[in-house]
C-alpha cells in the first residue's frame, strides 16, 4: 500500500537546540561586536584567553611538576615508607587505605589532582594498592577539591 500525503514537519528539540545555540550567540556577539567594534571585541577575547593560560594554566602546570617531582624524591629516598608506617594505623580504619596513601593525598592537597598520575603509574608506588584501592585514591584526590 502506498502512502499519501504530506511528511511530518514536526522538529525534535534534538534538532532545534543547535539552532538555538548559534541564534543566542550570534546575537551576544553580534551586540558586542556593534557595542565595542569588532577589533576590540577580538581583541578583548584573545587578550582574556592569553592572560588566562600565562596566569592559571602555566601556573598549575607549574606547581603540578614540581610537586610530581617532590613525590618522586618522597619516594625515592624512602619518605613513602616512613609514611605508610606511620599513618598505616590511621589510613585503613579511616578511608580503607594502605598508609601510603596518605602521601598521594598530601600531594593533591598541596598541589592540584594531576599530582597523582605520576605516583599512581610507578609501580613502586602502586604496588602496595589493590586495584579497587588505586581507583579509590583517584577518586579522594577529586574530592579534596
Amino acid at each position: 500500500m502506498i502512502k499519501t500525503g504530506t511528511p511530518s514537519l514536526r522538529i525534535s528539540r534534538r534538532q532545534l537546540e543547535p539552532v538555538i545555540l548559534l541564534l543566542v550567540l550570534g546575537s551576544l556577539f553580534g551586540y558586542l561586536g556593534q557595542t565595542m567594534g569588532v577589533t576590540n571585541m577580538f581583541n578583548t577575547l584573545m587578550k582574556t584567553a592569553h592572560e588566562l593560560l600565562l596566569n592559571t594554566v602555566l601556573y598549575l602546570m607549574g606547581v603540578t611538576v614540581l610537586s610530581g617531582a617532590l613525590g618522586r624524591l618522597l619516594l625515592e629516598f624512602g619518605v613513602v615508607g616512613l609514611l605508610e608506617k606511620l599513618l598505616a594505623p590511621l589510613m585503613r580504619p579511616l578511608f580503607n587505605l594502605p598508609g601510603r596513601a596518605s602521601l598521594a593525598a598530601l600531594m593533591t592537597f598541596f598541589s592540584d589532582n594531576p599530582a597523582i598520575v605520576s605516583l599512581a603509574k610507578d609501580e613502586r608506588y602502586s604496588k602496595g594498592f589493590t586495584e579497587r584501592e588505586l581507583i579509590s585514591l583517584s577518586n579522594s584526590s577529586y574530592a579534596q577539591d
